[in-house]
């Protein structure tokens, strides 16, 4: 049995993501969501998982238990919240976010769902 990983964010910082999870045994990257669909789709391609065309769609499929958050600064929260509420665990590229409120309601989403 493997952990199921999602990538938001398909730029240079998800690579290493990737890489590192793809180090990890029994961990394998499942899916990735990017705004521009085509670079999901290269990044989906790079790494074996499969593109998907809106985070919903990606937080829905139930072989994803971890999302890690790989978009730029100030763009966490939205995606991290998300996922949280989707019942996946959650993993932010730092900073967690830009201001201590962004911050608190990540972390408050992530108690909320046991997460």
């Amino acid at each position: 049995m493997s952990t199921g990983f999602g990538i938001v964010g398909c730029g240079m910082i998800a690579h290493f993501h990737a890489k590192a999870i793809q180090a990890i045994p029994g961990a394998k990257v499942v899916g990735c969501f990017n705004q521009n669909f085509a670079k999901a789709e290269s990044f989906a391609n790079e790494y074996g998982c499969t593109p998907y065309d809106s985070l919903d769609a990606m937080l829905a499929n139930p072989d994803i238990s971890i999302v890690t958050i790989c978009t730029p600064s100030g763009a966490h929260l939205d995606p991290a919240v998300a996922a949280a509420k989707a019942g996946k665990h959650v993993l932010v590229e730092k900073p967690l976010e830009i201001t201590l409120e962004r911050c608190d309601s990540i972390i408050a989403a992530c108690k909320e769902a046991g997460t």
